[in-house]
């Protein structure tokens, strides 16, 4: 579905969705229980729904009661080689294939758009050398296949620290479960350490030991067993971003649902915002971002990447010139994040361009507007779109609105609730 953006001022207060990576990690845990987990504080996305069904491949009972979400733990595991759909989820999938090869000898994931492209050489060099079957093919209907067979043993796991935390985060899940003690070590540089430590803080919460030798570096032992924890999720810095950057912008919106302690590494966009220049207001009622005047800044993405598109629509509004470094992981999402970020700028009248894995902004005092924002299968991308119409001159077409399923399925209605113009 196609829906144009207009120009148009955004106030009201505006409610974080429940955090994606909090909820995946929470759902995870719950299903590697025997006992029932409550989860308050839930909200249906086609990510959630990917980890939703993968749970429920490997013997998980999932219910659902408004926002509350209940899980019964899969106390009998699958006989048979279980196919996982992940859809379009990066992190179902590489949460799930360790514990899949814990707990069912491995599994068939299923992968939708570009995740079948996105690199997963990670646990396959990891896997094959200790045994493991691992095999890239093609569904009946076209969509990517990964099957993986074989039986995870403990050992000794050494990981570099420059690749994605959704490989750390998969095998800290399941190597508790392993019959024998193991060690896991993540090389420096470490990026997305907020991730890492949401994942370690998730799974003691349940009753796991982790013991750290040094930083990042863990014996695990082996034979644990996870313990049923329920839990209110938290809202989602990485939605609440895109409001938090829109008070920058000139608009008048406080966000709610936020916690002030966190190990959500996009909690960052509040640093961002102030580097830029504007002011970060944290009360019980909220988060309210105010700007008079942005000014350009060199702001670190590499343990926030998800938050870089919205903040360089910020930066293309300030004054001189910014620099996003570390953003070479926008290459590997739902499109190329990067490529597709400085695309948009530029068409919307900005001065934006990519040198290596740095996007470079220099700033302007307004924004056209009047283009077309192509498909991009990408829901970050859209929310980018939609931000920048409401401070352009004209309107902004945004082709396949219903991306934002994805992640947060009822973003448009919290924009039109605070004035938002879309049709």
């Amino acid at each position: 579905m196609d829906m144009t953006f207009y120009p148009a001022h955004l106030q009201g207060t505006a409610a974080a969705p429940a955090s994606k990576s909090e909820a995946h990690r929470r759902m995870i845990c719950a299903g590697l229980t025997k006992g029932e987990t409550t989860l308050s504080g839930f909200m249906d996305s086609a990510d959630m729904a990917a980890t939703s069904r993968c749970l429920t491949a490997l013997g998980s009972v999932i219910t659902r009661k408004e926002d509350k979400l209940t899980i019964a733990g899969g106390a009998h595991r699958p006989c048979r080689l279980p196919v996982l759909d992940c859809g379009e989820s990066g992190s179902t999938l590489r949460f799930f294939v360790p514990i899949a090869l814990a707990l069912a000898g491995g599994g068939i994931f299923r992968m939708h758009g570009r995740l079948g492209s996105r690199p997963m050489d990670v646990y396959r060099d990891l896997f094959v050398p200790r045994g493991v079957r691992w095999r890239m093919g093609v569904g009946c209907d076209g969509a990517a296949e990964l099957t993986v067979q074989g039986k995870l043993e403990n050992g000794n796991y050494v990981l570099p620290g420059n690749v994605s935390s959704q490989f750390v985060s998969g095998l800290m899940f399941a190597l508790p479960l392993l019959s024998g003690d193991s060690m896991l070590t993540v090389q420096p540089p470490v990026e997305s350490a907020g991730y890492i430590r949401m994942t370690l803080e998730t799974i003691q919460e349940s009753g796991i030991i982790m013991e750290e030798l040094a930083p990042f570096k863990w014996r695990i032992p082996g034979n644990q067993t996870y313990h049923a924890q329920d839990g209110h999720l938290n809202g989602d810095y990485s939605q609440a971003a895109v409001f938090c950057c829109a008070g920058a912008l000139g608009h008048d919106v406080t966000v709610t649902h936020l916690a002030k302690e966190t190990t959500q590494g996009d909690r960052a966009v509040l640093k961002h915002l102030a580097a830029l220049g504007a002011k970060v207001d944290e009360t019980d009622a909220g988060v309210t971002v105010t700007a008079e005047k942005l000014h350009g800044a060199a702001l670190d993405m590499s343990d926030c990447p998800d938050i870089a598109p919205i903040l360089a629509l910020t930066c293309q509004l300030a004054e001189g010139e910014s620099h996003l470094t570390g953003c070479g992981r926008l290459r590997l999402k739902e499109c190329d994040r990067l490529a597709a970020t400085v695309d948009i700028l530029n068409s919307l009248g900005g001065n934006a361009r990519a040198e290596k894995d740095v996007i470079v902004i220099q700033g302007v005092p307004k924004l056209r507007g009047g283009v077309t924002v192509p498909d991009l299968m990408d829901h970050r991308m859209v929310m980018l779109a939609s931000i920048a119409a409401t401070v352009a001159q004209e309107p902004v077409l945004v082709e396949a609105v219903n991306n934002l399923n994805k992640s947060w399925p009822d973003y448009v209605n919290v924009y039109r609730q605070l004035g938002g113009k879309a049709e």
